[in-house]
């Protein structure tokens, strides 16, 4: 049985690989169709057009810290975890920093847990927020 510190660890595994432009890491966490909610809107995809995006941006985390982390089991092959996170980015050359709530929904099939559903709220009172 997967406990909360195992979802967040693939948490961490996923934005780490993010971090490194590890894209294929970060797509063998993926599940073959996802959905994601942001400030730029809804998005469906799958690990095909995640790879596209993924190289396409010019954003790129270069440090993030996790927060608060909450992980509800509501069924034994689906986890929902819920985090304050602390994040430094580059657009395009220029530092940045932002403070979000994200959540993401993990499903366990055949053994292995895979990310399908991803949100993240911007802190309403951090500069850059939006």
């Amino acid at each position: 049985m997967a406990t909360e510190d195992d979802i967040m660890a693939l948490e961490h595994r996923f934005w780490r690989a993010m971090q490194e432009m590890d894209v294929d890491g970060a797509i063998a966490l993926l599940d073959d169709r996802c959905v994601s909610a942001n400030a730029h809107g809804i998005h469906q995809f799958d690990p095909a057009a995640y790879k596209a995006m993924a190289l396409s941006q010019d954003a790129r985390i270069t440090a993030f810290e996790f927060f608060d982390a909450k992980v509800l089991f509501p069924t034994p092959d689906v986890a929902v975890c819920a985090y304050r996170a602390k994040q430094s980015f580059t657009v395009a050359g220029e530092a940045q920093e932002m403070e979000v709530f994200d959540t993401t929904t993990w499903v366990r099939k055949a053994g292995r847990w895979l990310a399908v559903a991803h949100t993240e709220t911007p802190r309403g009172d951090t500069p850059n927020a939006g």
